[in-house]
């Protein structure tokens, strides 16, 4: 069995964030920025929330959506319950169906990911959370995890929010 990274209030991997656009029409916002994380292993399920939380702090809305993407096709976001036993559920859930060291078709390429491809997909690309009051505008147990499949480089993630300035 292959050893997972399961950070339920943390991310280990958190490199730097980085400021890609900031945008003020009128009472509208749209503020664009990459997180980049560096996992130090191949699987990992962490929780991101306040990374976004930071994010959104510094777009100043009040009112709006925050889009979070998973900018790597072996990677994956999602929103769910911070609770470590959920967390081995999920990830012998995931192993179970794309798991590690089969003879995947995609290895005749070269590659010896095909594990990861298929476990991304079993997570979302990306997520939409609505925001209010400045705050993600979430249901008492739910968390942004980050999903990485082919960790230990650094990858990328888009966070983007969009609605009214705070006043």
């Amino acid at each position: 069995m292959v050893e997972w990274l399961l950070e339920p209030y943390r991310c280990p991997g958190f490199l730097r964030s980085e400021m890609v656009s900031h945008l003020e029409r009128g009472e509208l916002i749209h503020h664009t920025e990459y997180l980049f994380v560096n996992l130090p292993k191949r699987y990992a399920l962490v929780n991101i929330t306040d990374l976004v939380e930071s994010c959104l702090g510094r777009a100043g809305i009040v009112d709006g959506l925050c889009f979070v993407s998973a900018m790597h096709i072996t990677a994956g976001v999602y929103v769910n319950d911070a609770e470590g036993g959920l967390l081995k559920d999920i990830s012998n859930w995931i192993e179970g169906l794309a798991p590690f060291g089969k003879n995947y078709r995609h290895h005749q390429t070269g590659e010896d990911n095909g594990d990861a491809h298929l476990k991304s997909y079993l997570t979302n690309h990306s997520l939409t959370a609505p925001v209010t009051s400045g705050k993600l505008d979430f249901g008492t147990w739910q968390q942004i995890f980050y999903a990485e499949f082919d960790g230990q480089r650094e990858k990328r993630i888009l966070v983007k929010i969009q609605g009214l300035r705070a006043n």
